[in-house]
Formats: structure tokens, C-alpha cells, sequence
């Protein structure tokens, strides 16, 4: 598409950004304020300085943290700088590392209670009676948007709520359908899913206005479940969680490793991704790394845990 790569010649030229805390000093180069301020709260918590420093052409980023002497240095990267970010030192991470539960194996298997959180799960589907349904008409879609997830991101991400078009996903493929969870009677939960190939893709997710009450009911825990269940029934290898951030340590990232899921090799050329560049004389850069485990691409673009002892 003209537009997307439009976006990417503008990341010739990237704004950079200089935040400092007490311990720290760092820079971040590019457009997204989503991807700067959720890198910027990881790295430094409560930043007390920023300057804006101007746009740059790609390439200076690396040079920042020795010429300003920084701890690090986080870019935005494209289809035409990263593999020169690759070659550089530091690591490629992703925007988003997707995450896949095998299925094609007895449920008890997957939901083993000395391997993964599944039993919480399926004791509060017990408490609050929960079920579930496959809805595919227009009106149901409708109802999801406008009552289920527009609520619920609005409340979860506030400012930085991205809001799509999913009507347009929708009408994309015949075979997108919504899993409802009841409550009484009360659809209090929904997922827009897919099957592709072998797997059944979790595409978009709300709760019923976006209620901290159902979510401590277990409907997203329940919407899970219930998806193995039905990707079951379609003889699915894979249920396909969708992305998650690549830092170990995030609550959404440690939630889906707690019901089984797993990272998977994942290099396209469509995703986003993000070079992270270190001070190696950084004190601070180094315990950053140790304390906040996460998943980069090495040499063979293969998703690996890093490992800071090597």
C-alpha cells in the first residue's frame, strides 16, 4: 500500500527525543507516541526532563548515546533501516512478539494445574456460571463495538486507545465470527476470532462496558478457555493469543505465559519493530537488562529470550 510505505520513508528521518530521570538518560527516536511513552515509563518510570533534540536521519541514532553520553537508546525501525539496526549492537525487538497455546491435545493437558493458571480460570467460569456462544450476525457485531470493545479499551488504554475500524475487518473474511460469554442470561464479554490454517486467531477482545466487575468474574480468563474449546472443535493446532509486549516482565505477557502459551519465531516484513541500543559502560543500562528480561530476534530472525550473562 502507497500509504504504508510512505510511513516508512518518513522514518528516514526520525524526531528524537532525550528524557532523564535521576538514574537515567536516554533517547527515543520516532513517530509513535504510544511506542514512545510506554518505552519511556519501562526504562525510567517517572522521567523528570525531556528535550525535544530534532530529526535525524536514522543511522546518527546509535551515535547519540556516546556523543550525549546515554544509558540508552531506543528507534523506531522500518523496512529500509532495519537491517542496518540489525547489523548494529543492541537488539531488535518487536512491537508486539505473538504467542500460540498448542491445542490439538486433551484439555487436561493444556489446563494442567502444576503448569499453567487455567484452574483459576475454570473455577471462576464454576463460581459465576459462565457460558459461551458463537454469534455471527451484523447486529450481534455491532453490539460487540459499541458496548463491548470501545468501552473496554477506552477504559484500559485511555489517551493512547488506538480505535479501528472493525467494521472493515469484519466484512474482510466470511469466516470472522464473535464468542459471547454469558452471565446470567447477560452477554458480559466478547472476542472477534478466525480460523487461519491451523489455528484459531484471537483478534479483538472486550468486556461489557468495559466492567472491572465481569473482568473480576473471569470473562477474559473464560474467553480464553472457551477458545481452546471451540478451536478444538475445529480441528485447530494452534489458538493464536495474538501479541503481546516482548518484556517478560509485563502483566499481559506473564498472564498468557501463565495459561501455557508460548513464543513463536515470527519475523515479517508487515510488523513493527524497535532497535534498543546499550552503553555497555552503563551500570544502570546493565541492571535495567537483568531486571526486565525480554524477547529480541537473533542472527537467524528467530524470536530467543536474551540472555545478559552472555
Amino acid at each position: 500500500m502507497a500509504s504504508d510505505w510512505l510511513k516508512h520513508l518518513a522514518r528516514f528521518y526520525l524526531p528524537v527525543y532525550q528524557y532523564e530521570s535521576e538514574t537515567m538518560k536516554i533517547v527515543y527516536a520516532g513517530y509513535s507516541t504510544i511506542k514512545k511513552n510506554f518505552h519511556v515509563r519501562l526504562i525510567l518510570g517517572n522521567a523528570t526532563s525531556h528535550t525535544f533534540l530534532g530529526r535525524m536521519l536514522f543511522w546518527k541514532v546509535k551515535d547519540l548515546i556516546k556523543i550525549r553520553n546515554l544509558d540508552m537508546a531506543v528507534a523506531e525501525t522500518s523496512r529500509i533501516s532495519f537491517d542496518y539496526f540489525k547489523k548494529c549492537k543492541g537488539f531488535i525487538i518487536p512491537e508486539w512478539a505473538m504467542m500460540k497455546i498448542r491445542i490439538d491435545k486433551d484439555i487436561n493437558e493444556i489446563c494442567n494445574k502444576d503448569t499453567t493458571d487455567f484452574s483459576n480460570v475454570t473455577r471462576r467460569i464454576r463460581k459465576f456460571g459462565l457460558t459461551y456462544e458463537i454469534l455471527t450476525d451484523d447486529e450481534s457485531f455491532k453490539y460487540f463495538i459499541d458496548h463491548v470493545y470501545l468501552p473496554y479499551i477506552s477504559k484500559r488504554h485511555g489517551e493512547e486507545a488506538l480505535i479501528e475500524d472493525l467494521n472493515s475487518l469484519w466484512k474482510s473474511d466470511p469466516s470472522h465470527v464473535l464468542m459471547a460469554i454469558r452471565e446470567n442470561g447477560i452477554i458480559v464479554a466478547e472476542s472477534l476470532i478466525r480460523k487461519s490454517g491451523e489455528d484459531l486467531c484471537f483478534l479483538r477482545l472486550g468486556v461489557l462496558d468495559g466492567s472491572e466487575e465481569y473482568m473480576r468474574h473471569g470473562v477474559i480468563g473464560a474467553l480464553y478457555y472457551f477458545g481452546i474449546l471451540e478451536g478444538q472443535k475445529m480441528g485447530c493446532k494452534y489458538f493464536d493469543v495474538g501479541g503481546t509486549r516482548p518484556f517478560l516482565n509485563d502483566g499481559l505477557t506473564k498472564y498468557k505465559m501463565g495459561l501455557g502459551a508460548e513464543f513463536f519465531p515470527d519475523y515479517n516484513i508487515w510488523k513493527e519493530y524497535l532497535w534498543l541500543g546499550l552503553n555497555e559502560r552503563s551500570v544502570n543500562a546493565k541492571n535495567f537488562i537483568v531486571n526486565n528480561p525480554f524477547m529480541h530476534m537473533d542472527e537467524d530472525y528467530k524470536m530467543v529470550k536474551h540472555n545478559h550473562e552472555t
